[in-house]
């Protein structure tokens, strides 16, 4: 049967001994295990590293077999090569008319629109060749074939077994294994042909930039209209505000008052009556309100409107014209209120100043 002391640890024995060392042996002890708690620390970093280095090793090996950056991908060695010769051969010897392709993909109606322009044929110029009718006064040698034309005559001639692509075929090697040939993809888009000529083509490009153009010239007159007016609404602004100005500054000019004083000797034996003119306003200025239909009983002649006209009335119905100075004018009559009739015939009352 075995004992307890044959079941206890390492660990356990030294923390029995920790508890028996003093308070000097503690602290050396401490400084120990803190050493040796670094250096394991600092091993467990490198082994994480070197294992980090490894995974990045396997990684880097899956990748190998990719295409490094601009190399040229073996299974289209032969096609550029074949453009190439027919760039020179072209250049060299002339050629005939060919169609380029273009196309143009709408994402929103998954449409693919292909505009095939036709090239037209070569001709010898100053011992180039260069496009027929392609001399102008832009391009006074004319134009040449470039190699992006060149793509789409090579690929016009190898499907019509162009004699140039015999030629081609026999002195080329081809390097592409089974491994290499590219699978095209398909694809569910819409197709749509538009044909076309080069002139056309040329046409269109020059009316877009026309279009450019016109468009620009429009935006600038529209800012140049808008600039304008509102140079005009600033200037009825202010003559807005001279208006308003002088408005409130003839409002405050107060009317001069042309008082005369009248008095009238009735026929009748009753009290001479002295009346006085009131005040209204001079000629210059704007045409006198119009009074109610009756005047006060003041002694005194108002203002007062008939038939339209202007004239100076007391209550007893005498009626004078408002003279040039807006005092008494002439006599007119005698009005009748009850009748609401003006007796024109009726005598004129005498005043003091007249004997």
């Amino acid at each position: 049967m075995s004992s307890d002391s044959d079941n206890t640890t390492p660990f356990d024995a030294v923390v029995t001994a920790v508890k028996t060392f003093e308070s000097s042996d503690l602290f050396k002890l401490l400084k120990v295990v803190s050493s040796e708690i670094e250096k394991k620390s600092v091993a467990l970093q490198k082994q994480a590293v070197a294992s980090q280095k490894v995974a990045t090793k396997a990684t880097a090996a899956k990748k190998t077999g990719s295409m490094p950056k601009g190399a040229i991908p073996p299974q289209l060695k032969k096609p550029r090569a074949w453009v190439e010769f027919t760039l020179k051969s072209a250049l060299e010897n002339g050629w005939e008319s060919f169609t380029v392709v273009q196309k143009k993909k709408d994402k929103e109606t998954n449409t693919v629109t292909e505009e095939q322009i036709e090239m037209s044929g070569s001709v010898l110029y100053n011992g180039a060749h260069i496009y027929k009718d392609s001399v102008s006064e832009k391009s006074p040698e004319g134009r040449q074939l470039n190699h992006k034309e060149a793509m789409s005559l090579s690929k016009q001639r190898k499907e019509a077994s162009h004699a140039t692509f015999a030629v081609f075929d026999t002195q080329y090697v081809d390097e592409t294994s089974d491994d290499d040939k590219s699978v095209t993809s398909s694809t569910s888009s819409k197709k749509i042909v538009v044909k076309k000529t080069a002139a056309e083509k040329e046409a269109e490009a020059a009316a877009k930039k026309k279009a450019t153009k016109d468009e620009k010239a429009v935006k600038k007159a529209k800012k140049d209209a808008e600039k304008e007016a509102k140079k005009v609404d600033v200037a009825a602004e202010k003559e807005a505000k001279k208006v308003e100005k002088a408005e409130k500054i003839e409002k405050k000019t107060v009317p001069v008052a042309a008082v005369k004083k009248v008095v009238v000797k009735p026929a009748t034996p009753v009290a001479t009556t002295t009346t006085a003119a009131v005040a209204i306003l001079t000629p210059q200025k704007k045409a006198l309100v119009a009074p109610k239909e009756d005047v006060p009983n003041d002694g005194m002649v108002h203002p007062w409107t008939y038939k339209a006209k202007k004239y100076l009335r007391n209550a007893d119905g005498e009626t004078w014209t408002v003279g040039a100075d807006g005092g008494v004018g002439e006599w007119i009559g005698l009005y009748d209120a009850a009748t609401n009739k003006l007796n024109t015939s009726a005598a004129a009352p005498v005043f003091e100043d007249d004997e």
